[in-house]
């Protein structure tokens, strides 16, 4: 399930920019900015995916620094294509929301051709009504009026999450043979990723295959290949390895929508 990602704060923080503005208003960037929020925030309940594509110009092009939890950076450009594609996810995902909140406009220019602003948003998104992320975005905008209109031409936005509960996970699977594994998994917890370790074992009880892992026993069906907890089907595995990491995505489905694993 593919989420929020870098530039799309950034979209959301833009929709208002819009060409239905006449060139006439005094301040049309900073009007139509100041507009967006609300507007975005009620993404899917009157605002569509193409009231935000028509904000931009054919030759839009952004760029993003994404700092993560742990410090690292990740870097990305983007195009008016991109943000279609990404749009298309984030309005088909009925579980996913977002709120944004502006902190404060730093510096704005308005021209009779061009504007620029740059401001600080404060973000938060949920997945399942659980928070997704919390962070900050720092973020410097270019418009130019379009015939009797404004698009946006160009962004440099720099993204800074400061808390996470739910999001990617990783996971470190070690095994010796076929009937015993121990994992590292490291997962989203507030403003830091914590780390687990569990241990589990392939067993048999009253000729049923089991996967145990301390209180919890998964049935592991040896002619279906499907995997249960409590009744429920969780997946289905061929082999012991496989048939793990569809135990750890049932643990951990409060805290990882995707776990990556190694």
């Amino acid at each position: 399930m593919k989420k929020i990602t870098y530039f799309l704060l950034f979209v959301f923080l833009l929709s208002n920019l819009h060409h239905g503005y006449a060139s006439g208003d005094k301040d049309p960037v900073k009007q139509l900015f100041m507009d967006y929020i609300n507007k975005m925030n009620a993404l899917n309940q009157g605002t569509q995916k193409e009231d935000v594509l028509n904000l931009f110009d054919e030759k839009y092009n952004g760029n993003t620094v994404y700092v993560n939890l742990s410090g690292a950076l990740i870097r990305k450009n983007y195009s008016k294509k991109d943000i279609a594609s990404q749009l298309d996810d984030i309005i088909n995902d009925d579980n996913y929301k977002f709120k944004l909140i502006l902190d404060k406009i730093v510096f704005q220019t308005q021209k009779e051709r061009a504007g620029t602003i740059s401001a600080v948003i404060n973000f938060e998104s949920y997945i399942d009504k659980k928070i997704a992320e919390k962070g900050t975005i720092l973020m410097d905008v270019v418009a130019i009026r379009v015939n009797a209109g404004w698009k946006i031409v160009q962004n440099n936005m720099v993204r800074v999450s400061e808390a996470k509960d739910i999001g990617e996970c990783v996971c470190y699977v070690y095994g010796k043979g076929t009937t015993k594994f121990v994992t590292e998994v490291y997962f989203p917890s507030g403003l830091e990723y914590s780390q687990e370790f569990d241990s589990f074992q392939v067993t048999s009880r009253d000729d049923k295959r089991i996967i145990k892992s301390d209180n919890n026993e998964f049935y592991w069906s040896r002619d279906t290949g499907k995997l249960t907890f409590k009744g429920s089907e969780i997946g289905k595995a061929d082999e012991a390895r496989k048939a793990i990491e569809y135990v750890l995505k049932d643990l951990y489905k409060e805290s990882c929508v995707n776990i990556v694993f190694n």
